[in-house]
């Protein structure tokens, strides 16, 4: 089994589990309030930034990094822009509980597993595919323009999505990986999405101080 077909098997359950969950509900409809999907951006914002600094570092010396992501699958600007859209100032954001252990994850696998970093960037690259029917609703919801400020991390590719999804699933089809690789990729997959439903059960829930 390649390790794209794993990714998508074992990862099913997480990713079915994530369409239901509360937060992800609310923003598909439209109904998420405005500061709270604002907070969501700003803890996406840390996750991205976290992930895709250690990506750079480990590009040259993981094989499985180099020969699939592309600088413009890189998100951080996007949200930066978005952020800056909203006036937050992204130097002040602080992340939830669940936003710092996971990048404090991101931070450890970086360096005892870097391949896990492809599973992390897997189920984001992969967001991008329900994220832009979100867009839609989210843009009626908050007053905002598709393909505007606001929206820009929602739908990064446009009308380029389906060429842009294609072409990660090729280059990872391409990617040699072992099976003891393949298990830390699925892992770290499963980890992401399970901390990307944290940290909107957090924001649902803030955490008492």
């Amino acid at each position: 089994m390649s390790i794209g077909d794993r990714l998508r098997t074992e990862t099913r359950d997480l990713h079915d589990a994530a369409e239901q969950h509360a937060f992800q509900r609310s923003l598909f409809k439209g109904t998420l309030p405005r500061e709270m999907y604002i907070a969501n951006l700003g803890q996406l914002y840390l996750v991205h930034k976290a992930l895709e600094a250690r990506i750079r570092e480990r590009m040259s010396d993981t094989p499985a990094l180099a020969g699939v992501v592309r600088e413009y699958q890189f998100q951080e600007p996007y949200l930066a822009e978005d952020l800056a859209h909203f006036g937050v100032d992204i130097g002040s954001i602080q992340p939830v509980p669940a936003t710092l252990a996971l990048i404090e994850k991101i931070e450890r696998e970086a360096e005892t597993a870097p391949v896990a970093l492809l599973g992390h960037h897997y189920v984001l690259e992969g967001s991008n595919n329900g994220s832009r029917y979100i867009a839609r609703n989210v843009a009626r919801a908050y007053g905002l323009s598709m393909g505007g400020a606001g929206l820009r991390y929602l739908d990064p590719y446009g009308d380029d999505q389906p060429a842009k999804w294609m072409e990660f699933k090729t280059d990872l089809l391409a990617v040699s990986l072992s099976e003891p690789e393949q298990d830390i990729v699925v892992s770290a997959a499963r980890e992401m999405f399970s901390a990307i439903a944290a940290i909107g059960g957090e924001l649902l829930e803030p955490q008492p101080a």
